[in-house]
């Protein structure tokens, strides 16, 4: 399955899926931070893992960013996240 094509549109209506967002690249370094667009924010704890950050558009690719990156880089650049993205489809475990 091509992942690249698939999370282009996962976030519908201020929502995306567990399952694309397991799926969704980290976004760690940038040549242009100017060049990223805010998504939204995410605070979701999966069973091994705890997403706590942003979903960003660069280009037509969707990435996370980490809190801790957001903010090492809002000194030098304002995040402007509006919206909450909301987890659907969570598996119980």
């Amino acid at each position: 399955m091509d992942w690249d094509y698939v999370l282009r549109d996962a976030v519908k209506d201020s929502s995306i899926r567990e399952l694309h967002l397991k799926k969704v690249p980290s976004l760690k370094t940038c040549d242009d931070w100017k060049k990223v667009i805010e998504v939204g924010l995410i605070d979701h704890k999966t069973k091994y893992a705890h997403y706590k950050g942003g979903l960003v558009k660069l280009g037509e690719r969707l990435y996370f960013v980490d809190e801790k990156v957001l903010d090492v880089i809002a000194p030098f650049r304002p995040w402007n996240f509006k919206q909450k993205i909301k987890i659907i489809d969570v598996q119980a475990s």
